[in-house]
């Protein structure tokens, strides 16, 4: 005895418009989730130090390389001594007391970086200088 089926599957053009919906809204998700590298293309090694304190993250950074002459870059601009002091004295007007990081290498000379602080000082703005963690010796 054969039966006869009284449904049959509804056949149709698959609907892509919820898969779209989730693929964008993975990646929206994984966008707004994902962590920014801040001045990725600038090398910069700083000194280690063994206390960390201080600002995570600042809207102002003054980056040094250690070439010959070394490179300074403001806010991922490159820079000069005179036109980072005009900057420098530009954001001071506008924000008191801002705060600024200087990210040197550790093979630039002091008196670079003694420059760019007398400068920033003058300008009125606070220098913090950032280092990178030390790394602790090994013990046998």
């Amino acid at each position: 005895m054969k039966l006869r089926r009284s449904i049959k599957p509804i056949s149709g053009p698959f609907d892509m418009t919820p898969l779209i919906n989730v693929v964008l809204l993975l990646l929206v998700f994984f966008l707004l989730s994902s962590t920014f590298v801040i001045q990725p293309g600038i090398k910069v090694n700083p000194p280690a130090a063994m206390t960390l304190s201080g600002l995570r993250d600042s809207r102002y950074v003054i980056n040094v390389t250690a070439q010959d002459p070394p490179l300074i870059f403001f806010n991922n601009q490159i820079t000069n001594m005179d036109n980072l002091e005009q900057e420098l004295k530009q954001i001071a007007q506008k924000q008191p007391g801002v705060n600024v990081v200087l990210r040197a290498d550790q093979n630039v000379s002091h008196g670079v970086v003694t420059d760019i602080l007398n400068r920033a000082f003058a300008a009125g703005v606070n220098v913090l200088i950032a280092t990178q963690p030390a790394v602790p010796a090994a013990t046998p």
